[in-house]
Formats: structure tokens, C-alpha cells, sequence
């Protein structure tokens, strides 16, 4: 029960952080005129609220699951 939650957590994190990658496509569209594309939409940011959130789910995860090792 103590390895549960760290690594719910660590799945929980990585899962979100792989939903908002699969979203940064979904805003953009991409026009090809010959030779030339041009890409419409939003641009991608590295301070999503997917990003955030996700990387915290999974640093406390690791934290967890490594200092529960130790012990």
C-alpha cells in the first residue's frame, strides 16, 4: 500500500503530460500552397497547465518512490 500512491501518482503525471501533447496538435492546421506550408493555430508553450501539472504529479511520484526505498 505505501508503493500505491507514489507510483499512482508517477502514472497520473505521465498521463497528463501525454494528453497535452496530444492536444498542442489539435490547435494547430497546417496549409501547403506548392512548396510552401503554413502553420495556423496556437503556438506550443512550455508552460502549459498540462505541463505543470503533469511534471508535478510526476516529481512527487519519483520523490515518493525513491525515499520510500530508502527506507
Amino acid at each position: 500500500m505505501r508503493k500505491a500512491v507514489p507510483i499512482l501518482l508517477l502514472i497520473a503525471g505521465l498521463a497528463i503530460i501525454g494528453y497535452g501533447l496530444m492536444e498542442q496538435d489539435d490547435r494547430q492546421t497546417t496549409i501547403e500552397l506548392g512548396s510552401t506550408e503554413i502553420q495556423l493555430g496556437q503556438k506550443d508553450s512550455a508552460f502549459s497547465p498540462f505541463y505543470i501539472a503533469g511534471g508535478i504529479f510526476a516529481a512527487a511520484g519519483a520523490v515518493l518512490l525513491l525515499r520510500g526505498n530508502k527506507n
